[in-house]
């Protein structure tokens, strides 16, 4: 095997191994938050009754996701020009280890106050995503970028297919309980950094350094934040938008989908998962993982992600309003093709418009604008859905699609003065 193919297959896998804890943590982190908010320490009780809570369990149990998005947002750019001075190998394998650690902390935490911690450790270590795209343009040509970075998405995909199955399953079992009754350890959690620790011994003896000594040595030349050395390049502010309105916009429906669903149709947790989790995750791993080496035959990337963005615009308003059954769980189709397609088409415009010596910031900083989607559309969206019903976060969605739309139009036209004066 080529080193080139080994190494994207070593990362694949990685990444799977990864995902495949986080589906597990995130289906039930909020439940479990919510239970240990009980009992707050005294200046969380200081906190619940300066803001007024009415339900003290939710708020703590939604900062748990906050602090993780936050922390990536800070540390996602610096581990990525970290990874540019000294390699991905490295700061994959750090990054790995500290997503097991947190892990570790959260399944044996016993407190909230420990989960919280747990969280933002976890959220300044868990740059592997970012690295990993990064490792895998050091091993593929420009032009093969969209179809190599597919396989992260693909990998992610997969992840939230079987980790939350697995979340179900490990909850249930009888050792499970015992732990928990006995010990106060959550076995899903232990389990899920296990996993974590198994995809840095994945790092540690399968992955060879991808990234070439001289841009390194090149790579130290270069000063200056990641986020300005990114907006100073032409085109990147366009797609550093893109990126961020996408996921606000893809947020806001993940975000509320189960209120959506309980409110319109009754559904619970279970059905929920079925309908979101698994079809989501499925559609997503089929297209990243196979349809998307299809569609860059014939699709230039940035016609690509328009393609992508106004699926999603069309797509979104309707789910409000579908009818139950079949035609609410199709829209499920063009939702997750739209958001795979403008993912992997952004990440790979972002790549090639990025000299090799800056790729790992770049994508640090293409996580951190993505994690602040993923703050602010769960945010947003749940207080539209309060204040104006359920169609609306749908609505607001849309429109947020609409404008990152606005922003591909000129990516577009960019690219053909940009083709114009080369030619």
């Amino acid at each position: 095997m080529q080193p080139s193919k080994r190494a994207q297959l070593a990362i694949f896998f990685t990444v799977f191994v990864d995902l495949l804890g986080f589906g597990i943590v995130i289906p039930i982190l909020p439940l479990y938050a919510k239970g240990l908010a009980l009992h707050p320490a005294p200046w969380m009780a200081w906190v619940n009754q300066s803001l007024g809570l009415g339900d003290p369990g939710v708020f703590w149990a939604g900062a748990t996701m906050v602090l993780f998005s936050l922390a990536q947002f800070f540390a996602g750019p610096i581990l990525g020009r970290i990874s540019d001075l000294v390699g991905r190998r490295p700061v994959l394998l750090i990054s790995l280890l500290g997503t097991c650690a947190s892990y570790l902390v959260l399944g044996t935490a016993g407190s909230i106050g420990w989960v919280l911690a747990s969280r933002l450790f976890g959220g300044f270590t868990g740059g592997s995503i970012s690295v990993a795209q990064a490792a895998m343009a050091d091993s593929s040509s420009p032009k093969e970028r969209s179809k190599v970075l597919g396989m992260i998405g693909a990998a992610f995909g997969l992840g939230f297919v079987f980790g939350p199955a697995m979340a179900g399953i490990l909850s249930g079992l009888d050792v499970s309980h015992r732990l928990l009754a006995t010990h106060g350890w959550y076995l899903p959690f232990l389990v899920a950094a296990g996993l974590s620790f198994t995809a840095a011994m994945l790092v540690l003896v399968w992955l060879p350094e991808t990234l070439n000594p001289s841009t390194k040595t090149h790579a130290r030349i270069n000063r200056g934040h990641a986020v300005l050395r990114a907006l100073k390049r032409p085109g990147m502010p366009q797609i550093l938008g893109i990126a961020l309105l996408a996921m606000t916009g893809f947020a806001m429906m993940e975000g509320t989908f189960s209120l959506l669903a309980n409110t319109r149709f009754g559904l619970g947790e279970r059905e929920v998962g079925f309908y979101l989790f698994l079809p989501l995750g499925l559609l997503i791993s089929v297209y990243q993982g196979g349809l998307v080496r299809l569609v860059v035959r014939f699709l230039p990337e940035r016609i690509a992600q328009f393609a992508g963005l106004v699926m999603l615009a069309v797509a979104l308003p309707f789910i409000a309003f579908a009818p139950w059954k079949w035609p609410f769980v199709l829209l499920m189709i063009p939702i997750a093709w739209g958001q795979g397609m403008n993912n992997t088409a952004t990440a790979a415009l972002a790549s090639q418009l990025t000299p090799p010596d800056e790729q790992g910031a770049l994508f640090g900083v293409l996580q951190a604008m993505q994690g602040l989607g993923r703050i602010a559309g769960p945010l947003v969206g749940s207080l539209a859905f309060a204040r104006r019903g359920y169609a609306a976060p749908y609505m607001w969605a849309s429109a947020c699609i609409c404008v990152a739309l606005v922003l591909a139009l000129s990516v577009i036209r960019t690219a053909k003065v940009v083709q114009g004066e080369a030619a």
